[in-house]
């Protein structure tokens, strides 16, 4: 099966509420939320306070938290603030890695980590029976808008053989229709898409177009 979730990053945010009903309504059940401390990426985005509000609005959508930093003990925040899944960056802290892992399931949250393009793809064998779900960065994080890096076909080709035929392994960066479907050929299974969903045509109509392709 294959999941969209897209990359509210990229929503306009004075009509952030209105634009994520319409996603809804095209049938979205995930949404992907980033979190940029302007220290891990040279960027600033969200905080545990629009988590909170979400979950509040949409307490049967996913709230899926792709955190950016470099202090790890934000997730204890973000935890509090009622996300369903929370996925940080293994060159974060590479000594902490289990350590998260075990606190995001003591407290029922579904468990991701995400490798950047440069990190080889077996960094994860290791944390395989404590994952939920793992996140291959198709672009340098930090950007909304990026293109695909083509050497990420060979990269999910690799990560799907490691971690076998049905483990959720999740896309981020320059995902359209065709990207997608690369991504798609090559193992990934949840697309996360921004500028390709938000603030070109009619939302439903992209959600269509790349549930198509996919």
């Amino acid at each position: 099966m294959k999941l969209i979730a897209p990359s509210i990053l990229n929503a306009n945010n004075l009509k952030l509420g209105q634009e994520i009903d319409q996603a809804v309504q095209a049938g979205i059940k995930r949404f992907h939320i980033d979190i940029m401390d302007g220290h891990f990426v040279p960027n600033l985005s969200y905080g545990p306070q629009l988590v909170s509000d979400f979950k509040a609005a949409y307490p049967d959508i996913t709230a899926e938290i792709h955190l950016m930093a470099n202090q790890l003990d934000l997730i204890e925040k973000f935890v509090a603030a009622g996300c369903d899944l929370l996925e940080f960056h293994y060159e974060a802290a590479p000594d902490q890695v289990d350590h998260w892992l075990d606190y995001l399931h003591e407290h029922g949250v579904k468990s991701g980590l995400v490798l950047n393009p440069d990190t080889p793809v077996d960094t994860v064998k290791q944390f395989l029976p404590k994952l939920d779900q793992i996140l291959l960065m198709t672009v340098y994080p930090g950007f909304g808008g990026q293109s695909f890096l083509p050497e990420s076909v060979e990269r999910l080709h690799q990560l799907r053989q490691l971690v076998g035929p049905d483990f959720p392994v999740e896309v981020d960066g320059g995902i359209n229709d065709q990207t997608g479907r690369k991504a798609s050929e090559a193992g990934a299974n949840v697309f996360v898409a921004g500028s390709y969903i938000f603030g070109k045509n009619e939302i439903a109509d992209q959600v269509k177009e790349l549930t198509q392709a996919l």
